[in-house]
Parts: structure tokens; sequence; C-alpha cells
């Protein structure tokens, strides 16, 4: 099997072409040949017939003669004469019906008076044939003829020819037939082989030019001079290079265009540079980005940013009429809902709709394509190039290289954006840090270790994760220290509107009345009306100041109370806020506690239960600050899933537990919206996240954590809406594991 492959495949075509040529030219004369030699055949035995016939109608006369007088000599005689007249003329019959006959030959002649029925019983009609008669048991030309006289059948005249001549003929016939046939094969063939050559020469050629432009060789054209379906071959063949070779220009432009945006910090720095190189590889004549935006109204608009235009080419940038184009307008719409779904739209500006053209025949424009850029999820705006010069069918080629540049643009623009979304997070940072230390003055050495961190990050997105743990504490610790701070207020003003409101300056009014009464305090307390009224009134005035500092006590010891909560919560963070990577000893079910206290407030907030689980344990050694970090963004993230989730009851289930004597067991389980199964795998990756606030930084540095003290984070879910269980696992005397 495979040698016939390689046999089939080591015949070319012009040998091909050239068997073929042959083979009808061989068919054509076979098929010649077997027509030819019969029709030539019928030519000798009709020139056989026609002399046999001339010969008896030249005897009728005697034979006639004969008949009537019955003297038959005269017919031997004419018989005889003709005999010795043509040395081809075997015999002569002259037959009666009643068998009688005289019979003539080149030897002599004979009286056969009853001759075989083979000669006189027949139908009476000219019959001839090559035939062996009998009597003489000879192979001739055998011509009967019917004699009739004055309307009486009178019998037969009958002729032998000999085939010498007819054999010789027909011999000659065979010979020049085969010579000629030779002639003529040889001839095709060469004529084959010459015609297959000259076809096969120009396919040949353009077989060399296809193995070129394969190579690499883009630069190499197919001749164009024959007007052929080989010349309209040729023509697609330099079509196709030129495609190739546009679409090489293309892709290197885009090469050169991801240089440009991987080397540049500001995607617009580079975006003049990038449209010039991919315009002029296109064959463009004009090359843009535009930008999506919402008006004032809320409609989707865009306006055109960057425009490259070639050097005869007006430019559009100053034109008003491009800026704050509204999709809703007709035209724009089908291109929103195409652009918007990550559809190309590409063709003849001649065969789009009215009210499209009516937006793009005023720029010239005859053909264009308009690729989207997507920013993420986000449709940010395209990217377009239009033909200002000619009608223009890009090919699917050109499409998939632009949609790489769109693409590209798209990935810039999205890798900036977290750029300065990284850089304000961390200005951001920095200013929650210093107000915490602002606020918590004998935390210098906390405030040190977070700038210390801050700067760290700057290198590390690792390093700046935990740094942005390390703020989610401070923050929850400011949320509670809030809170309370709130009641602090309320107990405050609340004192304040006491003492405003007291009675207390009563008593020196009363005071005054008894100091210097005219006629004595005696007379006055007895005998004058309002001297009277003081011991009652001194009575109800105690009792209401005795009430007020009842309420004043009160509110006291309550802001004494709260001021104690806020110093508690500080001291917490000052647990927590020293240099992480030294183990101390702490119970698992109190670091489980202060890691629900700085989310407490959130937790409230939103309705959360928190049940707890606790084996009871005894404390172990681990760096409380890793550790805690792991637990509060636990504990964030399953609030966010059941605030998500939106079911009525929200319960977050914290446990703690040992399944060996080495390890210990944290776990933070949900019910609310769950995993999907092709997220179980990534859920750990950097900069992994499903919300659209999240920056994946946080599940990311708690597995390293884990990992840095000897344990391991892991993660389980029955699915999306099933909630999930997070576990934190570490040894009993953790260390950092390298």
């Amino acid at each position: 099997m495979t040698s016939t492959r390689k046999k089939h495949r080591s015949m070319g075509i012009a040998v091909r072409i050239g068997l073929f040529s042959w083979m009808v030219a061989l068919v054509t004369l076979l098929i010649f040949v077997f027509l030819t030699i019969p029709e030539q055949k019928k030519t000798f035995l009709a020139s056989l017939e026609s002399k046999a016939n001339g010969l008896a109608v030249s005897l009728h006369d005697e034979a006639a003669g004969a008949a009537v007088n019955e003297d038959y000599a005269s017919v031997v005689s004419a018989a005889q004469t003709l005999l010795s007249g043509d040395p081809d003329l075997d015999f002569l019959i002259v037959m009666k019906n009643d068998g009688f006959s005289l019979v003539v030959e080149q030897r002599g002649w004979r009286v056969e008076p009853n001759a075989d029925t083979y000669w006189y019983d027949r139908e009476r009609t000219a019959t001839g044939g090559i035939t062996t008669v009998p009597v003489f048991n000879s192979r001739v030309y055998h011509y009967a003829q019917p004699f009739d006289y004055s309307g009486i059948q009178w019998g037969w005249i009958h002729v032998g020819l000999s085939l010498k001549g007819y054999d010789q003929s027909v011999s000659r016939l065979y010979r020049n037939t085969v010579l000629l046939a030779l002639v003529c094969i040889a001839f095709s063939l060469m004529g084959s082989v010459m015609y297959a050559r000259q076809m096969v020469r120009p396919i040949l050629r353009l077989r060399h030019i296809v193995h070129q432009i394969a190579g690499g060789e883009l630069s190499v054209r197919a001749d164009t001079n024959r007007h052929d379906e080989l010349g309209s071959l040729a023509e697609s063949v330099n079509s196709m290079t030129e495609a190739l070779l546009r679409k090489d220009r293309i892709l290197e432009s885009v090469r050169f265009a991801a240089q440009k945006f991987l080397r540049t910090a500001q995607w617009e720095a580079a975006i003049d540079d990038v449209l010039n190189r991919i315009g002029q590889a296109a064959n463009a004549s004009r090359a843009y980005v535009w930008k999506n935006h919402m008006d004032d109204t809320g409609r989707l608009c865009t306006s055109q940013l960057v425009e490259w235009v070639d050097s005869d080419i007006p430019a559009q940038i100053s034109n008003p009429d491009l800026q704050n184009l509204s999709y809703d307008i007709p035209g724009l719409d089908r291109w929103a809902d195409q652009l918007g779904n990550n559809k190309i739209i590409s063709g003849l500006v001649a065969e789009m709709s009215n009210a499209e053209r009516e937006i793009l025949e005023p720029q010239d424009i005859r053909a264009l394509i308009v690729i989207p850029v997507f920013v993420g999820d986000t449709w940010w705006g395209f990217l377009g190039f239009d033909d200002c010069r000619q009608d223009r069918i890009w090919t699917d080629a050109e499409e998939d290289s632009l949609r790489a540049a769109a693409d590209m643009l798209g990935a810039t623009i999205a890798r900036q954006q977290v750029q300065e979304a990284l850089l304000e997070a961390k200005a951001t940072l920095e200013l929650r840090v210093a107000e915490r230390t602002r606020e918590l003055q004998d935390q210098v050495a906390a405030k040190e270790k977070a700038l210390a961190d801050l700067a760290e990050a700057q290198s590390s997105l690792v390093e700046m994760s935990r740094a942005a743990g390390m703020a989610e504490v401070a923050t929850g610790v400011l949320h509670n220290v809030g809170n309370v701070l709130n009641s602090v207020n309320v107990s405050s003003a609340m004192l304040m509107d006491q003492l405003r409101h007291s009675r207390m300056g009563n008593v020196s009014k009363v005071a005054e009345m008894m100091a210097a009464p005219e006629k004595g305090l005696a007379h006055f307390l007895t005998e004058d009306p309002k001297g009277r009224q003081i011991p009652v009134y001194l009575t109800s005035l105690a009792d209401a100041l005795e009430k007020e500092h009842q309420v004043m006590f009160k509110e006291a010891r309550s802001l004494s109370d709260r001021v104690e909560h806020i110093k508690e919560i500080v001291a917490m963070q000052q647990s927590y806020g020293r240099v992480s990577g030294v183990n101390e000893s702490i119970a698992p079910d109190k670091l489980m506690e202060d890691a629900i206290k700085l989310n407490a407030s959130s937790l409230a907030r939103h309705e959360i239960v928190v049940r707890r689980q606790y084996r009871p344990l005894p404390p172990i050694g681990m760096d409380k600050h890793k550790a805690l970090q792991i637990l509060v963004n636990l504990i964030n993230n399953a609030k966010q899933a059941c605030t998500d989730d939106g079911d009525s009851e929200k319960i977050v289930t914290v446990r703690i537990d040992s399944t060996s004597p080495d390890a210990v067991i944290f776990q933070v389980m949900d019910n609310g919206m769950g995993i999907a199964p092709e997220n179980m795998t990534r859920i750990f990756q950097h900069g992994f996240t499903t919300r659209r606030s999240g920056h994946g930084f946080g599940l990311h540095s708690g597995a390293l954590a884990a990992r840095e003290m000897g344990g391991s984070l892991s993660v389980h879910s029955d699915g999306p809406g099933k909630g999930a269980t997070f576990t934190l696992r570490l040894p009993r005397q953790t260390g950092d594991a390298s």
C-alpha cells in the first residue's frame, strides 16, 4: 500500500497530462481504424460485385440467344473470351432451372446435365459474397444473377471471381493501417509530451513560487500575462501573497504595539506610534480610537480620543460632530449591539444602511473595520481603520490580527487601571494607617511596622496584601472604637443637658432670701408668705437634686465603662500590633473571639448571626498577627458571602477543634452564595476574586501565611447557593517554614 502511494506521488502532472492526451489519441485512432477497415473492405466487395454484375450483363445477351435457338456454342465462346481477358475470373456458369448448366473455366468448359441444387434452388434475386462453392471447392467471390427471358424464368448466370487481388488489397490495407497507426502513435506521444510540458510549465513555475511563499519569501509574484484559468490562478496566488504580506506587516505592527505598551506606563503615550505603525501596515487611510462614556442624561455615548491619518487624508479629530455621539441615534444603534457583543463591524460603506452612510460618507470613507475594545468584561470603546481610496473587503486574517491589537489595547488599559487602583489603594492605606497612628499615640512601634510594611509593599503584592489585611484589622478597631465613642458622646450630651437644666441654681436664690430678712429669720420663715414656702420648697428641691444626682452618676458610670471598653479594644490592638514572625502563646478561643470582635460592628450592621462551636483546648504557640489576619479575612469573606446571597437568615458558624494531638483546626462556615466547582482550584490564586470590589489578595496571602506557619488553608463548598467552609490548620508549635 505504501509503495503504491509513493508510486502515485512520483507520477507528476506533466506525465499524467501526457499519458491522458496520448490515450485520447490512441482511442481516437483505434476508433478510426475499426470504423475505416470494414468500410474499406465493403468498398472492395462492392468493386467485386460491380465487376461480377458487368460480366453477367455482358453474358446475358448471348444467353438470351441460346435460350431461343438452344445453340450454346456462342455462349461458350463469349464466356471463354471473358475468361481469357480477365485472369481474376475463375468461372462462368449458365444454368437452366432444370439443372442443365454450361460450366466455363480457365482450363476449359463442360456441360453438367444435372447440377447441384445449390446453383439454382434459391430466391430469384441477384446476390454476391465470398464463399467456398461446391464442385470447385475453392474460395471465390460468387455472384448469382437470375436470367429471365420474355417474362420466362429461364435460369441463372453464376460468376466466380478470384480473391487474390481482394486478399492483396485487404492485406495492403492492414499493413498500411498498422504503419499509419504506429506513426500516429509515435507522433501523438511526442505531441502529448510536448503539449503536457507546455501546459505544465506555468504550473511548475507557479508551484515554485508557492514554495517560495511557503518558505517566507513574500516578495515573489506569479506571471499574470495568461488569460486562462492559470492566469486566474496566478492572480489568486498574488492576491494571497499580498494578503499574507499584509498580514505579516500587521502582525509585525502588533508585535511593535505589544513592546510599546509593555515599555510605557501610560498607554496614551504610546498610542500615536502604535496607530501609525498598524495603519501603515494595514494600508489604511485612517486609524482611530474611540472611548465610551455616559452623558448628563445617562445615555451611552462615544467620543474620538486619538487619530492617525495618511498624508493625503483629511483628519477628523477636530470634527465637533464626532464628539459625544450617542449610540441611540439612527445608524449607531446597530454598532452598539454588535460591538457590545464583542463582534467586529466591517464592510463597504456603500452596502450599509442609509443612516450609517449619512455619518460615514461625509468623511470620504469607502470601507472600514471597527473592532471592540474590552477592558475586562466591560466594553470600553473601539479601534477602527478606514480606507478612503478604494472599496475593500477585509480578510479573516486581517480581522484576527487587528482584533489581537484591540485586545492588547484593552489589556494595557486594564493593567494601567489596576496599577492606578493599586497606587490609590496604597495612598488610601497610608492615610488610614496615619489616622490610626494619630489616634493611638502609644502605638509608635506598630506605626513604624506598618510604614515598613507599606514600603515593602511597593515591590511585593503579597506583602501589600498583608498590609491590607493589617489595615482591615485596624479598620475593625476604628469601627468598634467609633461605636463606643458614639455612646460616649450620647452620655456626655446627656450630662451637659442635665447640668444645663439643673435646679442647683435655685439653692443660691433661696440662700439669698434667707441671708438678711428685715424682721429676722424666724419671722420670715413663720410669718412671711414666701418664707413659709421655703421648707416645702427645700424638701421638693432636695428630692429633685437627688434624682439629678442619680441620673448624672449613672451616666458618669456608663461613660467610665465605655472609656474602659475603648481601652480594652486599644489594648487588644496593641497585643496584635507587634512585629509578625514572633511566636506567642494564646488560647485558640481567645484568638477567634478577637477576630469576631474586630468584625463585630460589620456583622451587627448586616444582621448576621454568629454561632460558636468551640472545643476546649490549651493555649498554643503561634504568630498571633498572621493567624488573626487570616481569621479576620475569613470572617469578613463569610459576611460578604451571606450579604451577597440575599437570604433572610444569615448565619456564620465559627468552630475550633483538634483532629490530632499536634494540630488545631479553625473553621469559618457560612450559608452564603457558595463557590462554583470551576473556581475551587483557583480560589487561592493571586488576583482571583468573584467580587467586583475584591482585589484577590486576601485568600492568597492567607494561604501563604498559613504555609509560613507550618499549616494550611483549605476550602470546601457543595456548589453555588450552598455556602462554604474555610479550614485553617495550624500546628500546636508553629514556626517559620522555609
